[in-house]
Order: C-alpha cells, then structure tokens, then sequence
C-alpha cells in the first residue's frame, strides 16, 4: 500500500482523468530514452444508440478526443497525439525524459505497465482527497471502457450504462475495485456485475460493471455523443419511471437458480481464488475477489431500501 498522505501532493482532478483513461485500457512503454503511454479506445465503445436522439457521431469523437488530447497535454507536458485503425482510435503520450508526471504515473499504478494487470489506484480509496478527484477517475474510465446503448436495457426497459473490465487472469480484481469505489465513495449504486465466467454463461468475455443511468448522472461522460445519448436516457427514464428506487447491491442475496457444473471451473484464465470453485450468483464471485459489503454494513452506511427481503442474510457455507 503506497503513503496516501504522502500521494495527495501528486493528483488532482486532471491526473485522476488520466489514470481513469490508462487503466482501462492504457499501456505503459519504456524503451530507451523514448517513453510512452498508448490509450486505446475501441469503436463499439464510442459508436452509441440512443432513442430518437441523432448526433454526428464521427465529428462528436474527433471533437471530444481532442478535448481530451488539450487536457492531458495540460497536466503532462508531453507530445500527445491521435492515430487510428480499423477498430480503434489510440491517445499516444510521449515523454523524452524522465519527468515528475511520469514517474508519477508509475507510482499510482504501482509500476504495472498494462491494462491487464492494473487496479484502481488506492489513493482513490483516501478519504484525505475530494469526492470530484474519484468522480474524475471514473469518468476518465467511462470515457474508454463505458458503453451505453438501448440493448443494455434492464428487464423493466430503464437504461443501464456498462463499464467493460477485459477479462484476464491477472485483473479479476478490478470490477470489485470500480463497484467499491462507485458504491462505497461516490454513493452510486451497482445494479450487478456480469462476471465473464462459464458459471455465468458468459466464458471468459468481458467483465461488465451495470448501473441505471439516472445514478450515473453524477459521473457523466467528457464525449460529448455520448453525454447526449446519457441525458436522452436520463430524461426517458424519469419520465416513464418516476418512482424507481436505485438500490444498492446488498452483498448477499437467495439463491435463485442453481447453475450447471462447468468444465472450465478449473481453467487457467480464472483468477487463482475462483479455480475449482463454482458459483450459483455474481454476488458470490464478488465475495471470493474480497467484497465485504453484507445487509448489516449497507444499513450501518445510510443506505436506504425498501426492499427488505433483499437484506436476508444468506449463510456462509453457500457463498
């Protein structure tokens, strides 16, 4: 755990941006006297689906990707520059010397040097710094790896955002990191999260962290397409669900189906806490990668619901 105390002179709201844009899905290369940082940011999670809004989806990128490019020119100093490909339009940092900001950079992502392997920083996790600071971080990760589209509609058609973690054997602490921030420092609430496991029907795609829209205004997005397809979703949902209540993930629930034994329960690509285990809920993996919220903590912490049933303990011997 890196000094906290010591870290607070090292960010602000800009620098926490960056590392929101780096780990989700940066890279960080040093080959000689040439260091670089290459963020990628993959078409499907800048092409969006609204309702009825339109907006120019290829000018609306250029234009937020290069207000991104000013602001981390502004904090870092270095050569920013724009490229892309088929699938992909890449942020490339240069620095051609070893400055503060990247030595900086190193620090908060403890020397890991790719997507990954990276966590949330843990200054984020300080309450010795300003909630926007978190706020920032997060909006930073959305910018990359957020998607919002129709298709990921909850079964009462409100609209969720979806915060997608790639699925490696080294970061399947991430998604437990970004819910615990969200919902712990931010109060914003977790719908769930689709763990890319074979006990979820899902293999070993993305992790993806769910959360209604409405609770996500408080993150918002910097692109400006997909700030606008937010508020259209925002505005609808208000209006077709003006007595929703957006709870909070409650750590434990019933047991509602039991799933089937897979073969892959034991695969390689699964963190070292989850081999040969298998899992009938998503709850139950986040309990395994370390989530220590229960109904009691959610009730010590000022949580509201009025779902009482969703606070039953469940025993220890079925997580």
């Amino acid at each position: 755990m890196v000094s906290l105390i010591e870290d607070i002179d090292y960010i602000d709201a800009d620098v926490a941006y960056l590392l929101g844009l780096i780990t989700a899905r940066g890279k960080i290369l040093e080959d000689s006297d040439v260091r670089r940082i290459i963020i990628e940011f993959p078409y499907k999670s800048l092409e969006i689906e609204g309702i009825s809004a339109r907006f120019d989806t290829d000018n609306s990128i250029k234009l937020g990707l290069q207000q991104i490019q000013e602001r981390i020119l502004d904090v870092t100093g270095a050569d920013v520059s724009i490229s892309s490909t088929d699938s992909s339009i890449t942020l490339v940092l240069r620095f051609f010397r070893n400055t503060m900001v990247w030595r900086n950079i190193l620090m908060h992502t403890r020397a890991d040097t790719g997507y990954e392997h990276f966590r949330v920083p843990d200054i984020f996790f300080s309450s010795n710094i300003p909630t926007d600071w978190k706020r920032e971080y997060l909006r930073g990760f959305a910018d990359v790896a957020g998607n919002i589209r129709r298709s990921n509609r909850y079964i009462d058609n409100s609209n969720r955002v979806r915060l997608d973690v790639l699925n490696y054997p080294t970061n399947w602490d991430m998604p437990v990191q970004l819910c615990t921030l969200l919902e712990e420092h931010l109060t914003i609430p977790v719908q769930l999260i689709t763990w890319g496991h074979p006990n979820m029907g899902r293999n070993f795609r993305e992790h993806q962290i769910n959360i209604f829209a409405v609770p996500f205004e408080n993150i918002g997005f910097s692109l400006p397409h997909k700030q606008g397809i937010l508020e259209e979703f925002i505005e609808n949902d208000k209006d077709q669900y003006p007595n929703k209540i957006y709870n909070p993930c409650v750590g434990r629930r019933k047991i509602r189906q039991q799933k089937s034994k897979d073969d892959l329960e034991n695969d390689e690509r699964l963190d070292d806490r989850l081999k040969g285990k298998h899992f009938n809920a998503y709850w139950q993996i986040c309990k395994k990668l370390g989530c220590p919220r229960t109904p009691k903590i959610l009730q010590e912490g000022g949580w509201q619901t009025d779902h009482q049933s969703a606070l039953e303990e469940v025993p220890e011997d079925e997580i």
